[in-house]
């Protein structure tokens, strides 16, 4: 299934003129779930096993890679192997801290254990390595879910001005420095728009941040700090940039079916994501485990009127760029999933009907 080109704008006013207007989120969610009842149960079930496997594959891919890195700068004399080391430990240590957000993303959701007390806390030690606040960035994500395309969407940047220009910097400036200022930001909004159960529990968590990092900044040597954590956390920060922006940025907030984006990355890819990259499914579906993301997917694409998709982030990247000149904002990566459903899509379409 192929991405479109460049004509994408032309492509989308020939697709709206055939499609009826755009319906409510819960339309579209009850329009691509209709007769598969009993699947969509199934997939909003909890399973341990897989939840543990992920927590323990990636909380121990962190400690390795940076005990990779830290191996090859004190023990091996500079060379090609010596940077090489280098440089895959600290990559392994950026994968393992992004799947600590994607799994944080999944507590606020309420998706990461069936618990709520190990929802939490479990999301609150998550976060700590990544300098989140739980409670903090669940109370403005969830009202990016509840409000996506209504001008009470904190991630919409139409909702902050009308300049094109205006809206392209701020575009800019999320990928350049996006994570970071979110690091400084999302604490005060939702100190602003968090009930007072919220905030309580954002002070308890923001104490327990405190105290851990007072013991680690006390006991572990500064260049352990820098190698082992603070460069992947770095190179994490960009990588959410980009992988944030792929979801949402150039298409249309107002459109259920268009407002996130579906991307297909490499399996490898996918598999460190999370089933992150089925950003569409997810906003139809919250409440569906990440594990079962991937099912969804193959269950509702062919019933899909319309959606925006994509095969490679970086790709996605360069297409901004190559679009920045014109400050074309039209949904990029338009298809109609419905009318290209492929021999086994519509066989696996029937089967779960019947």
């Amino acid at each position: 299934m192929s991405v479109m080109d460049d004509s994408d704008a032309t492509k989308v006013e020939t697709m709206e003129r055939a499609c009826s207007p755009c319906p409510s989120e819960w339309e579209a969610r009850a329009h691509v779930a209709a007769g598969f009842a009993g699947r969509l149960d199934e997939l909003r079930r909890f399973d341990l096993r897989k939840r543990l496997g992920e927590l323990a594959l990636f909380v121990a891919l962190w400690p390795c890679s940076a005990a990779t890195t830290l191996a090859a700068f004190y023990l091996l004399p500079p060379g090609p192997l010596h940077s090489a080391l280098i440089v895959a430990g600290i990559v392994g240590s950026a994968v393992a801290l992004n799947a600590f957000v994607l799994l944080l993303h999944e507590g606020m959701h309420h998706t990461l254990f069936r618990r709520p007390f190990w929802n939490r806390w479990v999301s609150v030690l998550l976060g700590a390595p990544v300098l989140m606040s739980f409670s903090a960035y669940q109370v403005m994500h969830l009202r990016h879910h509840a409000f996506l395309g209504d001008p009470r969407d904190p991630d919409d940047y139409h909702n902050y001005t009308r300049g094109r220009r205006r809206v392209w910097l701020m575009h800019t400036c999320r990928l350049l420095f996006g994570a970071f200022l979110y690091l400084l930001m999302i604490p005060l909004l939702a100190l602003r728009f968090g009930s007072r159960s919220e905030l309580r529990r954002l002070c308890e968590e923001y104490a327990v941040l405190v105290a851990l990092y007072t013991a680690v900044a006390l006991t572990v040597p500064g260049m352990v700090l820098l190698l082992g954590w603070f460069l992947p956390v770095v190179l994490v920060a960009y990588m959410t940039n980009i992988r944030g922006f792929a979801q949402h940025g150039l298409t249309d907030a107002h459109d259920p079916y268009l407002a996130s984006r579906t991307m297909k990355p490499h399996p490898v890819i996918a598999f460190c994501l999370l089933n992150e990259n089925y950003h569409l499914e997810h906003h139809l579906f919250p409440e569906v485990p990440s594990y079962h993301l991937a099912e969804l997917h193959r269950l509702i694409w062919p019933r899909l009127p319309r959606a925006v998709t994509g095969t490679s982030y970086l790709g996605f990247l360069a297409h901004f760029l190559r679009r920045t000149p014109m400050l074309d904002e039209s949904p990029y990566g338009l298809i109609a999933p419905c009318e290209q459903a492929g021999p086994e899509e519509t066989t696996h379409r029937k089967e779960q009907q019947a």
